[in-house]
């Protein structure tokens, strides 16, 4: 348990010591680090464990959607609205009937997201502060 402990004190210093362009990519790391666990878990018949899995996941989705910013984000808000709307269906239609190739196609559509935020924010770290557009999250 401490060990636990520790990498949620980590955890929580990144995140408090993060900009919000270096946010984004953290939450979607977590995201598939708790989906690609759920696969694992769902695979050795972990049922508590995977529950456990897809609710962080499920959280980070609903923290992701509660942070766009539909004024600044226009279009682009809109549509990542819709998809972690669709991820948070998938994600609990995974947990209802553990359908594993159904996770791990979600598992890709955040993967690549996830690298598409990781250039973005490593663009918006090339310009100083307040230079680019407000990330829609």
């Amino acid at each position: 348990m401490t060990g636990q402990r520790n990498a949620s004190a980590y955890l929580e210093a990144k995140v408090l010591s993060s900009s919000r362009e270096e946010l984004v990519p953290l939450l979607y790391q977590h995201l598939c680090a708790n989906l690609r666990r759920a696969t694992a878990q769902i695979e050795a018949g972990d049922i508590e464990g995977k529950a456990a899995s897809l609710d962080r996941a499920s959280g980070i989705v609903f923290e992701l959607l509660a942070s766009l910013d539909f004024e600044a984000g226009g279009d682009l808000a809109s549509r990542l609205a819709a998809l972690y709307s669709f991820f948070a269906r998938e994600i609990a239609a995974v947990s209802r009937t553990l359908d594993r190739p159904r996770l791990e196609r979600v598992i890709g559509m955040v993967e690549s997201l996830h690298g598409a935020w990781q250039q973005a924010a490593a663009q918006a770290a090339g310009q100083p502060r307040g230079a680019g557009r407000r990330a829609a999250g």
